[in-house]
């Protein structure tokens, strides 16, 4: 089977594999889609359109529409299928295919949309063939809130080659990262400071104190905060599309404890007590005392963050997330 990847974003193949050279993100390709080749599918990447004129009526198209990547969904293509990281370019291309089968991720649409986003998705997804998520909370209100007849939960993978261990943590040192907008940076930060002799560094680009900010950094550069990372804490507001998933799993497979949020999203990653510590969303006296007690006993994070290794290897990598959508994609 051959299938169109479609990204939104305005992510670019060659782009991306020259950063990924130069050790700046994870995977050849993004999300690790090439790895669907060794499962039986063979993806067909389409750079997205560029150019002065293109670039200016999509944007034009993306903020008066929804945010759907229009522009590139008015393209055809010579493959059995199509696929879409997520609903900005699955809506869409659902929307569009008369022939062949849409199949795509959805990521945000289950928690506070714009009616106009809104409305395109409950037009489009009910036509598309499959649709996953990355947490399991989403797929009953995909099959009842947006009329979507084949859900399925597919666990997000990370690149476990580019997310290791590494020696070198600095004691104290708790890290986080994130710049969606169920982040709630401003709670972590009030936690850590009751929390004696600990300092907080968050990558964001949301705003937060300066003092613990550290914007504009590349996941390589995440990567090695990770490193010098004593503990990694995230903590958000209440949501089903697991915000924060991506640095959980990227701290895990980086051997450091995690602290997380019981949204049912991250719930689908993390055993409480046995791959990190996990305390009620929203309670920030609960996160503080989580994080002191992974900075006073090292043994605890030590092993903490060794089982949460263990399990992103057996469970959640990138090449167990194409295996589990290639699977689906050929029962199709």
């Amino acid at each position: 089977m051959r299938v169109s990847v479609e990204l939104s974003h305005q992510l670019h193949p060659d782009e991306w594999a020259r950063r990924h050279t130069n050790g700046e993100v994870p995977d050849h390709w993004p999300y690790g889609l090439d790895r669907l080749a060794r499962h039986g599918v063979q993806p067909v990447l389409r750079p997205p359109r560029r150019g002065l004129v293109t670039e200016r009526v999509g944007r034009a198209a993306r903020h008066r529409l929804g945010g759907y990547e229009w522009m590139d969904a008015l393209r055809f293509n010579d493959c059995d299928a199509v696929l879409c990281w997520d609903e900005y370019s699955g809506v869409p291309a659902a929307l569009r295919e008369r022939r062949k089968p849409v199949v795509t991720g959805v990521v945000w649409l289950t928690d506070e949309v714009a009616p106009m986003t809104a409305r395109f998705a409950r037009w489009a997804l009910p036509r598309a063939e499959l649709v996953w998520a990355s947490s399991s909370a989403m797929i009953p209100r995909l099959r009842s809130d947006w009329g979507v007849r084949r859900a399925h939960h597919i666990p997000l993978g990370i690149d476990t080659d580019f997310f290791h261990v590494r020696p070198g943590s600095e004691p104290g040192l708790v890290v986080s990262a994130g710049n969606d907008r169920h982040r709630d940076h401003g709670m972590l930060v009030r936690a850590v400071r009751r929390v004696p002799g600990a300092r907080l560094e968050i990558a964001t680009r949301l705003p937060v104190d300066p003092a613990v900010a550290r914007p504009g950094l590349s996941e390589g550069q995440i990567r090695g905060l990770y490193a010098r990372a004593s503990v990694v804490a995230i903590a958000t507001t209440p949501n089903v599309h697991a915000s924060g998933l991506t640095v959980t799993l990227e701290a895990m497979a980086s051997g450091r404890p995690v602290v997380i949020p019981d949204t049912p999203g991250l719930m689908d990653y993390v055993v409480g007590a046995e791959t990190g510590l996990v305390y009620p969303a929203g309670d920030e006296d609960e996160l503080a005392k989580c994080v002191q007690r992974l900075l006073s006993d090292s043994a605890m994070a030590a092993e903490l963050g060794a089982a949460g290794r263990r399990k992103v290897e057996r469970e959640f990598s990138t090449e167990l997330q194409a295996a589990r959508l290639a699977e689906l994609m050929l029962r199709m």
